[in-house]
């Protein structure tokens, strides 16, 4: 009775091989198309450049007044104040004019002192 064997690990290594290679070549483009960096440029010393707007003018807006219109109706007038102080009394007035003769008295009574 013989036993045969048979090389299978030769078989089962080339597979593992060509999948290999196969995994390396696709690392490979990977790396070329998705993350391989640009070229890059030449870095130069940069100069920060602040650049700031200028400010708007402020518009303020100043109302100027129109022209006056009509005035309205008198309002109702107040009460009255309370009576104020007497003012100091005046310069006497000039003198009148004479008076008319008075009527004459009584005929014959007795004039003078009365008895005694």
């Amino acid at each position: 009775m013989s036993v045969q064997t048979t090389r299978e690990t030769s078989d089962s290594g080339w597979a593992v091989a060509i999948i290999l290679v196969v995994l390396v070549v696709a690392l490979l483009f990977g790396y070329i198309f998705w993350w391989a960096p640009t070229a890059t440029p030449v870095v130069e010393p940069r100069t920060n450049v602040n650049v700031t707007a200028p400010n708007p003018p402020n518009n303020v807006v100043v109302p100027t007044p129109g022209p006056s219109g009509p005035s309205g109706p008198a309002g109702p007038s107040g009460p009255s104040g309370p009576s104020g102080a007497p003012g100091p009394s005046g310069p006497s007035g000039p003198s009148g004019s004479p008076g008319a003769s008075g009527s004459s008295g009584p005929t014959g009574g007795t004039s003078g002192g009365g008895g005694q």
